[in-house]
């Protein structure tokens, strides 16, 4: 078996949430890769941190954390692709990491890539992952399909009997001002300031539903900056639209704390809301 012609994929969490990984997997196959075997996998923070961490000590402990919060959120799909890559590319995974994974940022995923085709959120909710070369692929696949496997890779044919499920949404600039709204409404402002800002929020609201998601983030920052300094004095008197709003210290924020908060006042989040929320917010 010739491992330059092979590569690793997962189809992350939001993917698979969003009933994207058909399409991602028709996408590979439109670039001329097929695909060899697949599977479904929760990935636990244990299975997480041996596919990022052992080989990347570079992280750090509070990316781990968040990265082990997402994939645990529900299933992955997991796959081996195989193809021919051009002779300007070392290696099929060279090709799939280079030219058609995407930036894991959201706003610098090329046009074309599968991040940016498919609308990937964040530097963490962004959809796909793909070893970055040979021995990645090996090492990679091996966590997740056992050497049996892999053996009986050139003798089978894979059925494609991908899971059907309900499509979801996951759209941060919704979420926030949903939160916003809410927590605008209990708030002790003046009643005229409160109605002011409540229209301002509807109104970014209405704008927000013309970006696209891989802009979103980059889009919802421009808008808490200009929130911020608008309504500055107003959120100064509020602890909670102090707290997310006051964008210079988004990582300081106790979360755990925040979403008990949001509970008391009637915004019971999911745990995927959650999990968006707290990742968009410390990746401003």
């Amino acid at each position: 078996m010739n491992w330059n012609n092979l590569g690793f994929v997962i189809c992350k969490p939001d993917a698979v949430y969003l009933d994207l990984e058909q399409d991602i997997l028709s996408f590979l196959r439109q670039k001329g890769f097929q695909i060899l075997t697949y599977k479904y996998v929760t990935i636990t923070p244990d299975l997480c941190r041996r596919l990022y961490w052992e080989e990347n000590k570079d992280y750090s402990e509070w990316w781990h954390e968040l990265e082990s919060e997402f994939f645990n959120l529900g299933e992955s799909l997991c796959v081996l692709v195989q193809g021919t890559p051009p002779s300007s590319y070392e290696s099929v995974s060279d090709l799939i990491e280079n030219k058609w994974k995407g930036n894991f940022k959201p706003e610098k995923a090329k046009a074309g890539t599968i991040r940016h085709t498919f609308g990937s959120r964040n530097g963490i909710f962004n959809l796909f992952h793909s070893s970055d070369c040979t021995s990645a692929t090996k090492r990679e696949s091996s966590i997740f399909f056992t050497a049996e496997e892999i053996e009986q890779l050139p003798y089978q044919r894979v059925p494609y009997l991908l899971k059907q499920k309900e499509k979801h949404n996951l759209d941060i600039a919704d979420l926030y001002f949903r939160i916003k709204q809410q927590c605008i409404q209990v708030s002790f402002m003046h009643p005229e300031v409160k109605k002011r800002y409540k229209n301002y929020i509807d109104e970014k609201q209405r704008q927000a539903m013309s970006v696209s998601n891989s802009l979103k983030q980059t889009w919802l920052y421009k808008t808490l900056q200009e929130e911020y300094q608008m309504f500055y004095a107003d959120i100064y008197e509020d602890h909670l639209l102090k707290c997310i709003t006051d964008y210079k210290h988004f990582r300081n924020i106790d979360y755990d704390k925040l979403f008990r908060a949001f509970a008391t006042i009637g915004l019971n989040l999911t745990s995927w809301e959650i999990c968006l929320f707290k990742t968009t917010m410390l990746d401003m």
